[in-house]
């Protein structure tokens, strides 16, 4: 961002002061300055590192998706209706009757 011509010698009047109250403080400061003015304020956010980071959280992002899809069961299918086998026989016709139960077990269950 550029700065207006009435800006930067409020800024130079400023420098220039600073230097002649103290030159110590005025030296440290300037060490901290660029020619580029756009640059930057930490070049190593430029390097290959922040990158292999970035690598590393999504492949192992993607590892754990990967793994929770293949570990998780799958949603069981609705029992499909019972086909009879045996297409001969009409519908629609009585009903079986039940098995009497066997004589002992009345007198089980009654006591």
């Amino acid at each position: 961002m550029s700065l207006r011509e009435h800006e930067r010698r409020i800024l130079e009047e400023i420098e220039r002061q600073l230097s002649e109250e103290d030159p110590d403080l005025a030296g440290r400061l300037q060490s901290f300055g660029s020619a580029d003015p756009d640059a930057p304020a930490d070049p190593g956010l430029g390097g290959w590192k922040p990158w292999v980071a970035c690598g590393l959280i999504a492949a192992v992002t993607a590892g754990l998706l990967v793994m929770l899809f293949v570990l998780t069961p799958s949603t069981p299918q609705p029992p499909s209706p019972a086909v009879p086998t045996d297409t001969s026989q009409t519908t629609g016709g009585p009903a079986p009757e039940p098995d009497p139960a066997p004589e002992g077990a009345e007198a089980v269950g009654a006591s």
